[in-house]
């Protein structure tokens, strides 16, 4: 069985951090159902692109789970909710805080009816502090941890990250917590309440630059490609695209110039040794972008593995699939949303039984209504009244 074969998760989450974080427990097993608001569901289902009519965004982060169409403002949506936990074992959500105790179904609320609930809220600046209440995307996160400031040129603007690392670190962190609270759980009893917050979770990433701040009394510089610490470090145009090449250590040098042909360089004294490649940076730079300008970076990817020296192409999200050691691993899977299959990746460590297969598809808006409601316990009466009161009359 897989992991979190016996886990029931209640998703109230939007978006990228909260169903990414559920998506993974939903992978490793947890029977995980996403409650939704019945008129469109949540935000991520209207995000583009579209393939047949499916939010390719949306599929990408809610595969292997259900979905239960409950309007958390009315009085019957609320008590169908509050019965669906006193079954449930996690509640996720990454609402604004005070949104979900506004309406009668936050921790406290909850935890009354199940005191065992891990209960996990994800948001931007946390619960607690002067910004808590401040709306936070991913881009702010990142502004504010001191990711953002160290990322891009030197002479040019802070960049952010391509991939929305604030809303992937709290789902990490989420995640890890939660697993360690069900594992708390077992042992007491007793529930907990989470308190994930981006912010926090991308200050923590700063470990090696934080230390670099604290032994310097100065910011960590930006500086684009480059690294301080390492000579040559960066990314290198070759004849028809980019690569990435690094020395770490001094024969990792040797290897280099054997591999770019240029054995002399290895006992030049300007070279030889990592203080003189910081020291001389530029005529690295040079003599590496001029050498690689003479062949195609799939030919120097090939040298340099030849001569076990740390490089690799820069790939963009359509050549990344192409890649010979990318399809042995075999991460590319696909997802069925509403009869339309569409590319996912699959869950990267096997953990038990659960390989990364996917054994779920993208559930339709209030799918599992039915189905959660009835795990739970809820009588077929009631249920027929949550259902009426948020399906339209059919058209007689």
């Amino acid at each position: 069985m897989p992991p979190l074969s016996d886990v029931t998760v209640l998703d109230v989450t939007q978006m990228v951090a909260g169903p990414f974080a559920s998506m993974q427990l939903a992978d490793l097993g947890a029977d995980v159902y996403k409650v939704e608001r019945p008129d469109g569901g949540e935000l991520g289902r209207s995000n583009p692109p579209f393939v047949d009519g499916q939010s390719a965004y949306f599929a990408a982060v809610n595969r292997n789970k259900g979905s239960v169409a409950l309007d958390l403002q009315s009085d019957r949506g609320r008590e169908a909710f509050l019965s669906l936990a006193e079954k449930a074992d996690v509640v996720v959500e990454n609402h604004p805080p005070g949104r979900l105790e506004r309406f009668g179904v936050g921790y406290d609320a909850v935890s009354e009816r199940n005191p065992g609930i891990v209960y996990c809220s994800i948001t931007g600046f946390g619960q607690t502090g002067p910004y808590r209440e401040l709306p936070a995307l991913d881009i702010v996160a990142q502004a504010m941890s001191g990711v953002m400031s160290m990322t891009g040129p030197a002479d040019g603007k802070p960049h952010r990250a391509g991939v929305p690392i604030g809303d992937i670190a709290a789902s990490m962190y989420a995640v890890q917590s939660i697993v360690l609270a069900l594992y708390e759980s077992e042992r007491t009893g007793e529930g907990d309440y989470l308190d994930v917050s981006m912010l926090d979770c991308l200050i923590q990433w700063l470990t090696v630059r934080a230390g670099y701040s604290w032994g310097t009394g100065e910011p960590y510089p930006r500086m684009g490609n480059s690294l301080e610490e390492f000579v040559p470090y960066g990314i290198y145009e070759t004849a028809d695209g980019y690569l990435a090449v690094v020395v770490v250590a001094d024969h990792h040098w040797e290897k280099l110039c054997t591999a770019i042909d240029r054995e002399d360089l290895a006992d030049d004294e300007r070279f030889a040794t990592a203080p003189a490649r910081i020291e001389n940076r530029e005529a690295v730079d040079d003599l590496l972008e001029s050498a690689l300008a003479r062949a195609p970076a799939d030919k120097w990817f090939d040298r340099f593995r030849e001569h076990r020296v740390p490089a690799a192409p820069v790939l963009d999200t359509q050549e990344v699939w192409r890649d010979e050691h990318v399809r042995a691993r075999d991460l590319r899977t696909s997802v069925e949303a509403d009869g339309t299959e569409l590319p996912a990746i699959r869950y990267p460590v096997s953990v038990g039984d659960a390989d990364g297969e996917i054994t779920g598809g993208v559930p339709d808006l209030g799918e599992q209504t039915r189905e959660a409601l009835r795990a739970a316990g809820v009588d077929e009466e009631r249920i027929e009244a949550v259902v009426a009161a948020i399906e339209p009359p059919s058209a007689e």
